[in-house]
């Protein structure tokens, strides 16, 4: 019997796995790391045989993937941060189980993720909605009157390669320079901090540390950390231009802030929303820029609803 139906996330990092019953509830998650080797080869196999141990695949109605890439038409057209070049998602899936009978369905991550929030998070009412997902990349969604938009080649919100810093001209996975993701992700916080290390004489905890994190830069940042709070700001600055555009272009009822970095709190958002109303006066200052409220658990709600 037809019982549930799974969102997949797939990150570069992780790939979150929920199942859901047939309304949409959440009913249990996990998550597992995401294999990049090989091109990603591996990856949705590993999703299948993760699924495959914990649910049986006579009770699932359909699956739904959120791909961190522009997709049409369910096929990836390109994910630079898993390896991707073009892949059928359904049909490369189909290859691992027998069950003709489960939907399978393909779209952007940023895109679901929007989706997601839509539908059960904090733009729940909302038609016009505009989300950056910030993780290892930076990805977007947009959705206009009420519908998700995809785009002529399903790079429609792919925000995150906005060429956005002419500054440090950061090289970007995609192969272009000082795109948004190399300087506001969790990754591009990272470049920040170190580009503040080299370039400054100042006393930091950063300097001892051969390796460290976003949060780890955040969490300094807030402690008064001046390399860190250099970082942060500059970061913010930048995906504040980013969503002033995205302000006086598509003017929506809210733009919203996930993915991990977005756990940083009012300290990192207050920063954005300050920025991008000051880049965005006097014509769309007013528009609430947001968290997200379904965190890492948005682009699985998202993938669910491609198969509801």
């Amino acid at each position: 019997m037809k019982q549930y139906l799974l969102g997949v996330d797939i990150g570069g990092t992780a790939i979150k796995i929920g199942k859901f019953d047939l309304f949409g509830e959440l009913l249990e998650k996990w998550d597992i790391p995401t294999d990049r080797s090989d091109h990603g080869s591996r990856i949705l196999k590993d999703i299948y045989e993760a699924v495959s141990a914990r649910v049986s695949w006579d009770e699932v109605k359909g699956v739904g993937f959120g791909v961190p890439g522009p997709v049409t038409d369910n096929v990836a057209l390109t994910c630079v941060n898993l390896g991707w070049g073009i892949v059928d998602v359904p049909a490369t899936f189909r290859q691992f189980m027998t069950y003709e009978d489960v939907l399978v369905r393909a779209s952007n991550d940023a895109n679901v993720a929007a989706t997601g929030e839509v539908f059960r998070g904090a733009a729940v009412g909302k038609k016009n909605v505009v989300m950056f997902t910030l993780g290892t990349g930076v990805g977007g969604g947009v959705v206009v009157d009420g519908k998700l938009v995809d785009g002529k080649n399903g790079a429609a919100g792919e925000l995150g390669h906005l060429v956005i810093d002419f500054t440090h001209k950061i090289l970007c996975k995609c192969g272009k320079h000082g795109c948004l993701e190399t300087v506001s992700s969790a990754t591009g916080i990272v470049n920040l901090a170190r580009i503040h290390l080299q370039s400054s004489s100042v006393a930091s905890p950063l300097r001892s540390m051969t390796d460290f994190s976003a949060k780890r830069v955040l969490d300094l940042a807030k402690a008064g950390d001046v390399i860190a709070l250099a970082a942060v700001d500059d970061a913010a600055d930048y995906l504040g231009r980013a969503i002033a555009g995205v302000l006086l272009s598509l003017n929506p009822e809210v733009v919203l802030i996930g993915g991990g970095v977005s756990h940083a709190g009012p300290f990192f958002l207050d920063k954005v929303a300050a920025k991008a109303q000051e880049y965005s006066s006097p014509f769309a200052k007013d528009t609430p820029i947001l968290g997200a409220t379904l965190g890492n658990d948005a682009g699985m709600f998202g993938a669910a609803y491609l198969v509801r």
